[in-house]
């Protein structure tokens, strides 16, 4: 008679995560928040690759869900599998040792990317909630051109490649009406035009309903809370808040203890950007951006965050 071997606790185990994927950084924060700048910042490490904002690769089965706010459910194997395969294709690619990425959304996924990443790093940015309310106000009259850049952002249509190139086949319907309204308000100069940053459950019904300075200051809200309620679950290991405001206003004390958490040595490159970029006037500007009706509109919507972060 054959017998049949007994299977193993390992032949029923999960596959073994690549090795990769245990120092995988992720920088997270609201728009608005410094997250472009501190990832340019931390870019400069010669130990670290970057990728910004690579939102659709993280959606990936996930495009039609109507918010950013996947869940651990989200990250079902397939999903797992094809964004760990496309962030390690990146980093092979790169030559680098490390792995950078910063994706605003995934502040109201923090779940999600501690199901496919169980043992990566989080940084979560955060700036005062008025600030990030002026910054957005002037940002709704910032247009891009379309084949040359402005200020920091590229022309319009290297943009829409890359993010073309971030978007599985499959998804591209999924992203095609998007893609056609920011072209559309982009070519007209719309006034309505605003980045409203990371989408929120029921973020088309609350934008409907409210004005739109007061949504930027409700989605600044859930995307900072969200973030803290997740990462203050992980281990001190893995997750780190760092303000805005101490990144520009005393780089020298800020940023070091970053780079111990993420357990990267000092680096020259990082020091000489910071020399070179850091403008220490950007905090405050809020007072003469907005209104005190503005001011009486957005407050009660984000004042008790603002005073438990030590901004009010």
């Amino acid at each position: 008679m054959p017998t049949t071997e007994p299977q193993s606790v390992a032949d029923h185990a999960p596959p073994a995560e690549p090795d990769w994927t245990r120092e995988f950084i992720l920088e997270v924060g609201a728009a608005r928040s410094g997250t472009n700048f501190l990832g340019e910042v931390l870019s400069q490490h010669p130990h670290l690759a970057y990728w910004r904002r690579p939102k659709y690769v993280w959606r990936y089965g996930n495009a039609w869900k109507a918010d950013d706010c996947l869940t651990a459910a989200d990250a079902r194997p397939a999903v797992r599998r094809y964004v760990q395969r496309r962030f390690g294709e990146y980093l092979a690619r790169s030559g680098r040792e490390r792995l950078l990425v910063c994706t605003q959304a995934n502040s109201l996924a923090l779940d999600f990317v501690n199901a496919i990443f169980p043992q990566g790093k989080i940084v979560h940015i955060i700036r005062d909630g008025r600030e990030v309310a002026a910054s957005q106000k002037q940002e709704w009259q910032t247009h891009n051109k379309m084949f040359t850049s402005k200020g920091s952002r590229p022309p319009f249509v290297s943009l829409v490649a890359r993010r073309l190139r971030e978007v599985p086949l499959a998804d591209l319907p999924a992203y095609l009406p998007e893609f056609l309204g920011t072209t559309w308000t982009m070519l007209t100069g719309s006034q309505y035009r605003y980045s409203m940053g990371p989408k929120i459950r029921d973020w088309r019904k609350r934008a409907a309903s409210m004005d739109r300075l007061a949504f930027a200051a409700l989605t600044w809200r859930e995307c900072v809370t969200a973030a803290r309620e997740v990462g203050r679950k992980l281990p001190p290991s893995r997750y780190y808040e760092v303000k805005f405001e101490d990144v520009v206003s005393r780089p020298e004390a800020t940023v070091p203890p970053l780079l111990e958490f993420l357990e990267l040595p000092p680096a020259r490159e990082v020091d000489e950007f910071l020399a070179r970029q850091v403008d220490r006037s950007v905090s405050g500007k809020w007072l003469t951006r907005l209104t005190p009706v503005e001011l009486e509109m957005i407050m009660p919507i984000i004042g008790d965050l603002c005073r438990e972060l030590g901004y009010a």
